[in-house]
């Protein structure tokens, strides 16, 4: 009777494992992820703008004395050319594609100028970096 219990639990305990394990097997890329593996949709496009902060090098050495006068009126200035201009705030643009791949890896691509894609494209990643329309 024990040999006949005990036999019962090993079969439903297996049973158990082997449909456990069907859930957290991964998931085969589908045929057409497998044909482009750098193929998939753009989930986003976002505009990036970075601030960029003065290395500091060329504070130490003046390199003249300058003196500015706006035309049309306005506050004079004069001092160090090193310092007369360096108050504007210098910025950086670029764009971040976010593309969700068909086999279900995620792409970050930074681009410099702005993108012709937008979000839900369908789109393929080339070698060297670059995007390009798909027509499926």
């Amino acid at each position: 009777m024990r040999i006949l219990l005990a036999c019962l639990l090993a079969a439903a305990a297996s049973a158990t494992v082997a449909q456990n394990l069907g859930k957290d097997a991964p998931k085969q890329p589908s045929a057409a992820a497998a044909a482009c593996p750098e193929c998939g949709v753009v989930r986003s496009v976002r505009h990036v703008t970075k601030e960029i902060k003065p290395d500091g090098k060329d504070d130490a050495r003046p390199s003249g004395f300058v003196a500015s006068v706006p035309l049309g009126g306005g506050r004079p200035s004069a001092g160090s050319s090193t310092r007369i201009g360096k108050d504007a705030v210098q910025t950086s643009e670029s764009w971040e594609i976010v593309i969700a791949l068909d086999d279900g890896r995620f792409r970050l691509l930074n681009v410099p100028e702005p993108p012709d894609v937008r979000q839900g494209d369908k789109v393929r990643v080339e070698a060297n970096g670059r995007l390009t329309l798909r027509a499926d």
